[in-house]
């Protein structure tokens, strides 16, 4: 992590998972005016990639992919106690709202509703 760069959300993704899956969650991200850094990893785990992407991001919030899973935590939550989990690419309004709702964790506004939200 650059510390130049300003602080953003991370973003930790399976290396499978494609730019195309990304996509909408990199939109709703955007909608918010938050700054993102995606980086790959071949971690098949959702709640390891956000915790870690989480813990790394200067802003506290991170998000995990991989599998068929989107997860959005804090650095203060534990690991296995993430914020939101839902499913991933069932839902391109689902997937823009993974985006959106990790940027407005940062800004403190409420969240969009998911109907795709699933307790591990």
């Amino acid at each position: 992590m650059n510390n130049d760069s300003p602080p953003s959300i991370r973003l930790h993704a399976n290396s499978a998972i494609s730019e195309q899956q990304l996509a909408e969650v990199l939109l709703g991200i955007e909608e918010e005016g938050i700054p993102v850094e995606i980086e790959r990893f071949d971690e098949l785990n959702p709640l390891v990639l956000a915790h870690q992407a989480a813990i790394s991001s200067r802003l506290g919030i991170g998000i995990g992919m991989a599998l068929d899973y989107a997860v959005i935590t804090t650095e203060k939550l534990p690991e296995a106690r993430p914020y939101l989990t839902t499913w991933l690419n069932t839902d391109a309004d689902i997937d823009r709202a993974i985006g959106a709702n990790a940027a407005r964790m940062v800004k403190r506004t409420p969240l969009r509703p998911m109907s795709g939200e699933r307790n591990p």
